[in-house]
């Protein structure tokens, strides 16, 4: 097998020109594929929200109302 010199040293790479930048097909990006990943990413921090909110909604509750009791109660005299 044949690799070509411009394979390995002619790539543009993170760090520069000319450094290593041989990769397997399996890892090239393809156009959209990073649109995909922040969707996807995006979908996961979406529903990961979404899921501590139903189960600590009551605990998110207290304690806004409790810094609300505290902002209000605070220009109160004493």
């Amino acid at each position: 097998m044949r690799i070509q010199g411009s394979a390995i040293f002619g790539g543009i790479g993170p760090f520069g020109p000319g450094l290593f930048c041989l990769r397997p097909p399996a890892f090239r990006r393809r156009k959209g594929q990073t649109t995909v990943e922040y969707l996807l990413m995006l979908a996961v921090v979406a529903s990961m929200s979404v899921i501590m909110v139903i189960l600590f909604h009551k605990k998110l509750l207290g304690g806004i109302f409790t810094l609300a009791g505290m902002i209000i109660g605070a220009g109160t005299p004493k």
